[in-house]
């Protein structure tokens, strides 16, 4: 599929809002320093277990209950710090390694959707040109969505123009951008 039907990047103006949207459902609350260091050393625990994991010789299993049940709390541990935590410098992380699991055992729609989140709700941050970048990524290598590839890359080089993520993205745009047979003569060109 080249064309994309979802709609794009969401504009950075709606921080503001969605920011107003969080406090307003919280009620103002804020955590204890001891339920913060609860849910990392919980976060922490299940990333060594994972880690294990991903260390083995035969890879990981997505399908295999006790891999699905680790990650789905990792996950859920992931989500709670974040919204628990917003102005932690922590939960920017967490959401890019949540996004990071959910493509990892294929929700590919889901991960965007993370991604989405992270340059909505952390757009000042260093994270939200590499969330920009991977959803680019993402819809170009496994969604087959070029043109959602596209789009993703020309908003990050025009929004967070310094950044090492838009030159990257900068070059994508070149070589997506080219037919197959101007790849060829560049490829030919270059040896």
């Amino acid at each position: 599929m080249t064309g994309s039907k979802r709609m794009g990047l969401p504009p950075v103006s709606w921080f503001p809002l969605c920011v107003w949207l969080v406090f307003a459902g919280c009620g103002g609350q804020t955590i204890s320093t001891g339920s913060r260091k609860a849910m990392l050393d919980d976060i922490k625990r299940a990333e060594s277990e994972f880690k294990v994991l991903l260390e083995a010789p035969s890879g990981v299993n997505w399908d295999e209950p006790e891999v699905a049940s680790l990650v789905s709390g990792l996950m859920r541990g992931y989500a709670d710090f974040a919204n628990a935590n917003r102005e932690d410098s922590l939960a920017g992380v967490f959401l890019m390694r949540r996004a990071d699991l959910l493509q990892g055992r294929g929700d590919a729609e889901e991960a965007e959707g993370q991604w989405l989140d992270v340059i909505d709700g952390f757009p000042s941050s260093k994270l939200a040109p590499e969330a920009m970048f991977r959803v680019g990524f993402l819809r170009e290598t496994v969604m087959g969505d070029t043109t959602g590839a596209m789009e993703a890359y020309g908003q990050l080089v025009a929004i967070y123009p310094g950044s090492p993520w838009s030159e990257q993205a900068a070059a994508s745009i070149k070589w997506l951008g080219f037919s197959e047979s101007e790849f060829i003569r560049s490829l030919k060109e270059g040896s």
